[in-house]
């Protein structure tokens, strides 16, 4: 078989490699095989190594350019498919969501893949692992910016269950832990190759394959072994100072968060907005009763209103007609959090997916619209156009999207009982639905004037676990990132309370309809953390390395090839050798 790998006839070794790459990676996410199972989720970490290593080798063995391609491209579809899954389940658009996103990333990580391959070909092999860690940071950062960012998919995610790792986020962001778990994945890679050639004489197969690099110098391998092990040792002890780190409390307030656990979709308005007071009423009910007073905060998800407040309060003064929301309101005396549209023209019915503060009284305070809505979804570009209406209305079946916001808003309230020395007032910020996977979006928001972040959102309708699961271990860096208190009112979960070091001190069980109160504790430093003030410069500065080393590797190679074009046969003749002599 490997014969006929090396002839370039039957390449299956490396399409499995790719394949299995995929595989590696869609378990090492949290995934319905490992959430049930703590032991699995808290090593999932070592297949988020072991996950790149497979697609390296395969990169690495690829004898041409479309070979590369076809490789990537096979990786990414794969890896998307197997980790979302769950897009399948999204109304009755399965085709559009999970299948064209399919192929898109498939075609987004084959181009990806032929950077790689020029960077493993072309890189001499004591820096091969550190060139395929930078584009791998590279890719993930590119993939989760823009409008057609899509922050899921990442190989950090694989550490969710170690808090003890996660806490670099506050330097680095997520990109710090993709550059160690890349690299190390790649070393991994390299040690493979080493070790059948050079001193165990396992897997000759590898050493075989057409196009394959020649392995990295012994010296060059310890170097890097050892680097690599500091890295980790001090990812380790950075994560267990900033464990041990105190943060002052500056403030509290008492939240109620519901979780309806009813899909709008499907349940209807009213049955998603009677679940929502049912739960909330009860909830009040039996704090009442324990001599409690009533919560600051009452905390709806997403959608949880399917009509214009301001413009409909005479229909909630009566609906639903058990118990209508108005005077729902006015009777617990809490400020109301809550997802629902807001009309912004009513001329060319411009409606933005938004969240309301309402006050005590039932007035409406402020509104917050998202400003990063699902691409295709919830805002669908080229929509001016006739030709592409028709299409997307006809073929697609949506009739519409959300109009997106253009500023941020921070809300405020001011808790009934606060503690001596404790600011009067909290001001958040209230990103919706998966604005809580982005996180420039919500570092603007910290920098605005959050205390702490309060997010709204609706995954009832993946059916997944896994799927709210992955949300809340992309939304849980935010917590990190900025050192700030996260709140999550969900419709079916995760619904929790993470604190600054990503830890839930609060959490719902998913699928269940249920309601807590809790005293939601406000942390904030006195100097914002590297993150909140620089950004995703880790991921910039990255990105910035890796094009230069490109740009200087591709006119290495022009010269080095033109070099060869015009010298001597023994001139040809002593390159490899001075090579072979200083590795």
């Amino acid at each position: 078989m490997i014969g006929a790998i090396r002839d370039g006839n039957r390449p299956r070794l490396p399409i499995g490699l790719a394949l299995l790459s995929a595989l590696l990676f869609a378990l090492a996410l949290p995934n319905e095989f490992f959430v049930e199972n703590p032991f699995f989720m808290a090593n999932s970490w070592i297949l988020g190594i072991l996950a790149p290593v497979p697609l390296y080798l395969a990169l690495a063995s690829a004898p041409n350019w479309g070979r590369a391609f076809a490789l990537s491209s096979l990786f990414g579809a794969t890896s998307h498919a197997l980790t979302s899954y769950w897009l399948f389940f999204y109304k009755n658009f399965a085709f559009w969501t999970l299948g064209t996103t399919t192929l898109a990333y498939g075609i987004i990580y084959g181009v990806a893949g032929l950077y790689g391959y020029f960077a493993l070909k072309s890189a001499k092999p004591h820096v091969r692992p550190f060139h395929f860690a930078l584009a791998w940071v590279s890719l993930e950062y590119l993939k989760s910016s823009g409008f057609l960012g899509y922050p899921w998919g990442l190989l950090p995610y694989s550490m969710s269950a170690r808090h003890l790792f996660l806490q670099i986020a506050d330097i680095t962001g997520v990109y710090g832990l993709s550059w160690i778990l890349a690299i190390s994945g790649a070393l991994a890679a390299e040690i493979i190759l080493y070790s059948p050639t050079r001193r165990f004489g396992i897997l000759p197969g590898f050493a075989s394959l057409s196009g394959f690099p020649a392995p990295m110098p012994a010296k060059a391998m310890r170097r890097s072994s050892a680097f690599v092990l500091c890295a980790w040792i001090g990812l380790l002890l950075y994560g267990v100072a900033s464990m041990k780190m105190e943060i002052p409390l500056t403030a509290s307030f008492s939240a109620l968060l519901v979780q309806q656990n009813t899909d709008p979709w499907i349940a209807g308005e009213l049955s998603a907005l009677r679940s929502n007071i049912e739960l909330a009423s009860s909830t009040l009910e039996d704090a009442k009763a324990h001599g409690k007073p009533s919560p600051d905060l009452i905390i709806f998800s997403e959608t949880s209103l399917s009509r214009p407040y301001a413009e409909y309060r005479s229909w909630f003064s009566a609906h639903p007609a058990e118990k209508p929301l108005l005077p729902f309101i006015k009777e617990s005396g809490s400020f109301l959090l809550t997802g629902a549209p807001v009309v912004r023209n009513w001329d060319k019915w411009e409606v933005s997916n938004s969240v309301l503060l309402i006050s005590p009284e039932g007035e409406l305070l402020e509104n917050y619209a998202k400003m990063h809505p699902v691409p295709f979804a919830e805002a669908i570009p080229l929509w001016e156009f006739s030709w592409f209406r028709e299409f997307m209305q006809k073929v697609v079946g949506l009739e519409g999207g959300w109009v997106m916001g253009k500023e941020q808003v921070v809300f405020s309230i001011e808790p009934k009982a606060q503690g001596r020395g404790l600011d009067q007032e909290v001001r958040f910020g209230a990103p919706i639905c998966f604005e809580d996977a982005f996180a420039p979006l919500c570092r603007d928001f910290i920098r605005s004037g959050a205390d702490i972040l309060i997010n709204l959102t609706n995954d009832s309708w993946s059916k997944q676990r896994s799927a709210q699961y992955q949300h809340w271990a992309i939304a849980r860096f935010r917590a990190i990132e900025n050192r700030r208190t996260l709140v999550r009112s969900t419709n079916s979960g995760v619904s929790c309370v993470v604190d600054p070091w990503g830890r839930n001190i609060l959490e719902l069980d998913q699928f269940r309809p249920k309601a807590a109160i809790f005293d939601v504790p406000v942390y904030k430093t006195e100097t914002p953390s590297i993150y909140t003030a620089c950004g995703d410069w880790f991921a910039i500065f990255c990105l910035a390395l890796f094009c230069r080393i490109m740009i200087v590797n591709a006119f290495l190679a022009r010269a080095t090839l033109t070099a060869q074009r015009s010298s001597t046969p023994l001139e040809l003749e002593l390159v490899p050798a001075q090579e072979d002599q200083e590795g």
